[in-house]
């Protein structure tokens, strides 16, 4: 048994609510928002489409992935299908201007956002972000090597639960909420509960998987030199 696992006693993981995953948009916000305030006065207006065309582009990115689940065989169609529909445009082209039918067509939207809404819009993603962020450190799940601990709420109420002969699995139910965050889904199974505890979007799932193995290990490892000294004493 290495020291690295006897170091670790605890492992406290935060579900996080899917807002955290727009923070693409609040740092367009603010980007857009110091480019523009930075723009000279005879570039503002050219800059100003580029900015709002951007931002619509996070913004419309990320509503998608807060709205659906990807998963791997639904991110692998949805590629497949750019790709076909690339394709199918380099084959119109050949007969018909599609390209600069669609450059004018994005050209002519002219999307622009004043100064004032992308610092508004940015701070207040940022407030919620704070609030979010309190609001983990009274929701929290806590494994231990005995038991694990539920902690919700401001007045700090406590459900506990047995760890010994803990299952756990992990689960990326969306590839862009992972390469956003890390995120994904882990689902423990007390071995005296008859229902599984899902806990969602649970931050860097990766780590937090690898932590909880080695706080499994390390229980089995004691258990099975408690057991053997059991039968030298006996």
């Amino acid at each position: 048994m290495t020291n690295a696992k006897k170091d670790i006693d605890r492992i406290v993981i935060r579900p996080w609510p899917k807002v955290v995953f727009l923070y693409p948009v609040m740092l367009a916000s603010f980007i857009c928002g110091i480019g523009q305030n930075m723009t000279q006065d005879g570039m503002q207006s050219s800059f100003a489409e580029t900015a709002g065309m951007i931002f619509f582009v996070v913004l419309a990115f990320n509503l998608l992935v807060i709205s659906f689940e990807f998963s791997r065989f639904k991110t692998l169609a949805i590629i497949f299908f750019i790709l076909a529909m690339v394709f199918l445009l380099l084959y119109l082209s050949t007969r018909w201007e599609v390209f600069p039918f669609l450059r004018d067509l994005v050209g002519s939207l002219h999307l622009r956002c004043s100064t004032p809404f992308y610092y508004s819009l940015g701070v207040y993603l940022l407030l919620i972000f704070g609030t979010v962020f309190i609001n983990t450190r009274f929701n929290y799940w806590t494994i231990r090597s005995n038991e694990i601990l539920h902690k919700e709420g401001f007045l700090g109420d406590v459900k506990r639960f047995p760890s010994p002969n803990l299952k756990m699995t992990k689960e990326i139910t969306d590839v862009f909420e992972f390469m956003l965050l890390g995120a994904g889904r882990v689902v423990l199974y007390p071995a005296s509960e008859k229902q599984a505890i899902v806990l969602e979007h649970v931050l860097r799932v990766n780590a937090v998987e690898r932590a909880i193995q080695e706080l499994l290990s390390t229980l089995e490892v004691e258990i099975a030199d408690h057991d053997h000294e059991d039968e030298e004493t006996g």
